[in-house]
């Protein structure tokens, strides 16, 4: 069995999703194969939840690419934690967390956050549509289980 099978053919086949700028084409050179939606630079904790859209057959390319980030993040102290998921058989999705917008830029530059602006080409040949990274505020958070793991309690304060 083919273990694309399991997910559905596309996201549009699931629940609502925050929807993706789409009117750009993804070829257009004044896109780096992503879009970046929400507020920068407020106080508090920090993450970013990203949408990739594989064009059929390039889903084992985007599932390398996010492989690739996390190789990345792990060496980025400030970054996490950081998830790397399949919502659908093309689409995937990237949250990752951070202590402040500091750490949150210090990502950006670091070498996970990089392979979104060092590999732009890459991400318009395997890209339906330009990544789509929607900046959040954290408001809460569960931290003293981890997948079903107890670990030392965690606070946001």
């Amino acid at each position: 069995m083919d273990p694309n099978e399991q997910y559905f053919d596309s996201a549009k086949d699931q629940e609502p999703f925050p929807a993706p700028q789409t009117k750009s084409a993804i070829d257009d050179s004044k896109l780096g194969g992503f879009v970046v939606h929400g507020i920068e630079d407020t106080p508090g904790k920090k993450a970013y939840l990203i949408r990739l859209e594989a064009k059929p057959g390039k889903e084992e390319q985007v599932q390398g690419f996010l492989q690739d980030i996390h190789n990345g993040v792990n060496k980025e102290p400030g970054t996490g934690p950081w998830f790397g998921a399949r919502y659908s058989k093309t689409t995937f999705l990237i949250f990752e967390a951070f202590p402040d917008a500091a750490a949150r830029h210090a990502h950006d530059a670091g070498p996970g956050g990089q392979n979104f602006f060092t590999r732009s080409d890459e991400l318009k040949e395997m890209l339906a549509y330009p990544a789509q990274l929607y900046r959040m505020d954290i408001m809460h958070g569960k931290f003293n289980v981890f997948l079903g793991q107890e670990i030392a309690e965690l606070s946001l304060v």
